[in-house]
Formats: C-alpha cells, structure tokens, sequence
C-alpha cells in the first residue's frame, strides 16, 4: 500500500521554481537554441538523436543517465519509464526510456513540438533520478493509481513537469505538439488531456505571466 506522507513529497516534485543561479544552465531560450532538424522525424534513430540533443542542452544535470528511445503501440503519445529490472540500481545506473507511440513517427509533428513533449518527458526522468528505489516504486503505485480524468494531483504533477519545459523556453513547441495531439485523440481523452496539461491557450498565458525568450 501505497503511503500517504510519501504521496505529498513525491507527487509534485516538479513545483519549485528554477533560482537565478540556475539561469546559466537553464535558460528560458533554451529551447530556441536547441539546433533541430528542418523536416520533421520519421524514424527511431533521428529521434533518439534529438532526444540526445535536448537532455544535453536543457538537462545537463542528468549527465550521465542513460536514456533511450522505445516504441510502444497505442501509448497516446509519450511516457517516461525506469527499466523494472534497473529500479534498485543507484539513480545513475538505471536504464530510463521515453516511450513513444509510433503515429508520432508516422504523422510526425515539426521536430520544434517533438523537442519541447521531450524536455517535458526528460522533466519526469530528473524526478526518477531523484528517488531511491523504494522511493521510486511508490511513485510509480501512486502514479499508476491515479485517474486521469478525475485526478487533481495526478494534474497538478503533470501540470508542474509542463512547466519544466516551459521554463526552458519550450513554449512554441509545447504548444504545437499539444496541437498535433489533440487532433489524434477522441472526445474523452482531449478532455483529459485538456484537464491534465497546459493548453496552447494556457501556454500562452504562461509566457505573459513569465516571459519568453523575445523578453531577453
């Protein structure tokens, strides 16, 4: 069972602010300078190599962690996991994925949408090297317990990794991957998707409220 006191740490490490001495490793243009390709990606092996791209330049703190691509069938869209063999390893010797479904492969969005979902998905993984093992099977309980079309914790940690991205300047891209997303759903999940994630409109309130690149 899963325990409570835990549930509070664990579901919303992503809420704290980055300090001005982060500024120099994460920086609100990051995203922008991010040196993407100019047609969208269509195999696994250009997006483990922007995926390569993105946690070298938004997540230097995760230097050294091993984070791969994978392909799983009807995932809607993305999702990043710990290896379950690796989960009682030390943080940094975990294998970690970010799981995709293949329709992100075959009706790609622009390369600038796949950056920004995976600097949102990296956000996840630098939670999970955060957690010690035991740690980090309640968090996948808690995680795994929660409905997406009901839970305002389950949104409110979801809602927080968003804004990791956001605060790395990913704010064009996050917009128009929630874009390509919503038309590849039906009514129910855009509605969750909707609940549990910023919106282009509300990604657009976010960069008035916080700034943006052009700001700088």
């Amino acid at each position: 069972m899963l325990r409570p006191a835990l549930l509070v740490v664990l579901a919303f490490p992503a809420c704290a602010q980055p300090s001005p001495a982060d500024s120099a490793t994460d920086p609100l243009c990051g995203c922008p300078r991010l040196s993407l390709p100019a047609a969208p990606i269509t195999d696994e092996a250009g997006l483990g190599e922007l995926l390569a791209t993105v946690q070298a330049a938004l997540y230097p703190d995760e230097d050294g962690a091993l984070v791969g691509v994978v392909a799983v069938k009807d995932l809607q869209f993305f999702r990043a996991w710990t290896e379950v063999e690796t989960v009682a390893d030390p943080p940094y010797e975990r294998s970690y994925t970010i799981q995709y479904d293949p329709v992100v492969l075959a009706d790609p969005p622009e390369a600038a949408a796949v950056a920004a979902i995976l600097a949102h998905e990296l956000g996840h993984v630098q939670d999970y090297l955060g957690m010690e093992g035991e740690a980090l099977l309640d968090f996948a309980g808690w995680y795994a317990s929660q409905d997406p079309a009901t839970s305002d914790e389950l949104a409110a940690y979801e809602r927080a990794t968003d804004e990791k991205a956001l605060q790395r300047g990913c704010a064009d891209g996050l917009s128009a991957m929630r874009t390509w997303i919503y038309a590849h759903v039906d009514a129910e999940t855009l509605a969750e998707k909707e609940k549990d994630y910023y919106t282009p409109e509300e990604i657009t309130t976010w960069v008035a409220d916080n700034g943006s690149c052009a700001d700088e």
